[in-house]
């Protein structure tokens, strides 16, 4: 087994057991995160929009209110995970949530609008192949919104130490200026990052990029 197969199969293991529970023990994160990827995002009803690992479906639960109509798509490594978000949004006619990986995303060239990436940058194996499965995957003029912790903060830097220890799922995080500039590598062109607080532990940082050229 290959290091990525081992950490993907950490990953879908830890969250198939947080996923009866993670959306009650992670109320307060994703209510002081998801409604900055929402505005970032700024989804529109005839758009076509994948989250990557979306986990519950929170997100794409939340978007659908701003956007009916919009084509939803989530994928997630976890399968519990995606049992949980097809619950989640089998009121929604247009979602559509499936088991795969950032690493190798199952949809044809040019087919989305946007590609959110929500508290989960942290967790991939190989970064830029994420970012160049989304190049691929985004339509010309679509949009990349990511969102994650920033080791700007002294506190995000003491949290990255601490799990490269107790977390076998857990990659790395970034300060806003590798991301940045992992983004423009990939060839995005970034026209808004930024970083914020939204209580003593949790710093974060945000993008907004779009294909270079587009």
């Amino acid at each position: 087994m290959t290091d990525s197969s081992r950490q993907d199969s950490s990953v879908s293991a830890q969250y198939d057991a947080w996923a009866r529970v993670y959306d009650w023990f992670w109320a307060r994160y994703m209510n002081g995160t998801l409604p900055v990827v929402r505005r970032m995002a700024d989804a529109k009803p005839n758009e076509r929009m994948l989250d990557l690992a979306c986990g519950t479906g929170e997100l794409l639960r939340r978007i659908a209110k701003d956007a009916p109509g919009a084509a939803l798509r989530g994928v997630d490594l976890a399968p519990k995970m995606v049992e949980r978000a097809r619950h989640k949004l089998a009121d929604v006619p247009n979602a559509r949530i499936e088991r795969a990986d950032a690493h190798e995303l199952p949809f044809a060239g040019d087919t989305f609008d946007v590609v959110a990436c929500a508290n989960t940058f942290h967790y991939f194996t190989h970064p830029v192949a994420v970012l160049g499965e989304v190049r691929r995957v985004l339509r010309p003029g679509g949009r990349l919104v990511l969102l994650d912790w920033c080791r700007d903060y002294w506190t995000c830097r003491v949290m990255d130490r601490v799990l490269r220890h107790i977390d076998p799922a857990y990659e790395t995080c970034y300060t806003l200026p590798a991301l940045t500039t992992m983004l423009r590598h990939a060839t995005f062109d970034v026209p808004d990052a930024f970083r914020y607080r939204f209580d003593f532990v949790w710093g974060m940082m945000g993008a907004v990029a779009r294909p270079t050229g587009t």
